[in-house]
């Protein structure tokens, strides 16, 4: 198994581990289950004439688990695919955007700028 598919494995456990976490024992293989989902999920999005390759993908599944998951979303699924599809469509564009959606593309990118210039 590659490294990147590697990452993706552990980047889907986390945010898995995110999403069912509470105050008593979880169940390895809940989570285990729940990570299977998260990772078919973000396998769909990988589309190499898009540039939307595996490093991409695992970025985007730490990114959500990091700033979106959230423990009462236990064993839903359809946040992430929902977020994951806005996500990737940011970072690898498959659609022309016009004159109405560029001013707020530009607000995305002040947001990306703000964001990157924070200090951890």
């Amino acid at each position: 198994m590659s490294t990147g598919e590697n990452d993706l494995k552990s980047a889907c456990f986390e945010l898995a581990r995110t999403t069912k976490w509470s105050r008593k024992p979880i169940d390895a293989e809940l989570l285990r289950s729940l990570a299977v989902k998260f990772e078919a999920i973000a396998r769909g999005f990988v589309e190499e004439s898009l540039d939307r390759d595996i490093p991409l993908i695992v970025k985007a599944v730490r990114y959500l688990n990091q700033v979106h998951a959230l423990p009462p979303m236990d064993e839903d699924t359809s946040w992430f695919y929902n977020m994951l599809s806005v996500v990737v469509e940011i970072a690898r564009p498959n659609t022309v955007i016009d004159e109405r959606g560029k001013p707020f593309l530009e607000e995305m990118q002040k947001g990306i700028h703000r964001s990157l210039s924070f200090q951890a």
